[in-house]
């Protein structure tokens, strides 16, 4: 009989010993130590929100974060497997690939994957993203039963501090820091940028793009002045969106986008070179960015800008 049980925080590394188990040591272990920091540092967050009197209660704060929801099963008081999940503010619940022990039966893994169906509905998400790391060797078959298709291989990339010009680099383009009264504007603007997009095509429409730039503010500290209008003679013509992680030396891409007529221009690559100028200004010791394999035009802009690759996975996605 198989108990269901949250994970605590000292549970956590014997969680991610079962859901990375796929990774060499030289990886696996960095990424425990890292998944469990930030496990930590959320839930001191979420503490400190509870001690505080502010204008909005409890409930509205948290559901304006992103909240980790990690849980496993056991049998005869010993752990088989679960998963590690976040429900971010857009409606997305994102998850390490659910595991148990392989000496367990299929049976175990439904149960885990049913549980956390059931955690997704309950919280009204849009959908279940599943991350799958390229070592791992998805089982594209064993997905579908559970009723997740494939809609991107993701590829992260970095470029470090001392690829990033000193000089602003912006030549056609005029880069015209945002305010948060401009909201309105940034909303429609992105919106537009979506038409035909080469990043997550299957995914356009699903989330409304209010909730998605949402997201995006409430996954870290947000700064506005690290987002961009971009202009071209005069017209605004896509948007920049970057961010600063706290508690490192690191600058976000998080979003850059230009409106259809004026892709195909060579504007990509002078985007990028402006956003290692910020990260260069800010002291960043790193600029990372995820992109679409697919979006071959945006790949190319960040290979020619010295970025490199550092981590690959398959992006799995199950509609509620």
């Amino acid at each position: 009989m198989l108990k269901y049980c949250e994970t605590s925080l000292t549970q956590l590394p014997e969680l991610l010993e079962i859901l990375l188990a796929h990774l060499p040591d030289e990886l696996r272990l960095p990424r425990i130590e890292q998944t469990a920091s930030l496990y930590q540092q959320e839930l001191g967050e979420l503490a400190v929100l509870g001690t505080q009197s502010q204008s909005k209660n409890l409930a509205e704060q948290q559901a304006e974060r992103t909240r980790h929801e990690v849980f496993h099963f056991e049998r005869n008081g010993e752990m088989i497997g679960g998963c590690f999940s976040m429900l971010r503010p857009d409606g997305t619940v994102i998850a390490i690939q659910p595991a148990a022990l392989p000496s367990e039966p299929e049976s175990s893994l439904r149960l885990i994957y049913e549980t956390l169906f059931e955690y997704a509905v309950e919280s009204r998400a849009r959908l279940v993203m599943l991350l799958v790391d390229y070592q791992q060797s998805a089982d594209e078959t064993q997905l579908d039963t559970f009723g997740f298709q494939k809609v991107s291989d993701l590829l992260n990339l970095n470029a470090e501090r001392a690829f990033f010009p000193k000089e602003c680099p912006a030549k056609r383009l005029r880069f015209v820091t945002y305010n948060n009264e401009q909201w309105s504007e940034m909303v429609a603007l992105v919106e537009k940028t979506y038409k035909n997009t080469l990043d997550f095509p299957l995914l356009t429409g699903i989330i409304p793009t209010e909730q998605i730039l949402r997201g995006y503010q409430e996954s870290h500290i947000f700064e506005p002045t690290l987002w961009f209008f971009i202009e071209y003679q005069p017209e605004i013509i896509g948007a920049l969106l970057l961010t600063q992680i706290e508690n490192t030396t690191h600058l976000e891409l998080t979003y850059v986008g230009l409106v259809q007529q004026f892709r195909g221009l060579g504007f990509s690559r002078e985007i990028v070179h402006f956003s290692q100028f910020v990260a260069s200004k800010r002291d960043c010791s790193h600029l990372l960015v995820s992109v679409d394999a697919g979006n071959t035009p945006a790949l190319n802009a960040y290979l020619h800008n010295d970025f490199h690759l550092h981590d690959q996975k398959e992006i799995f996605v199950r509609f509620l």
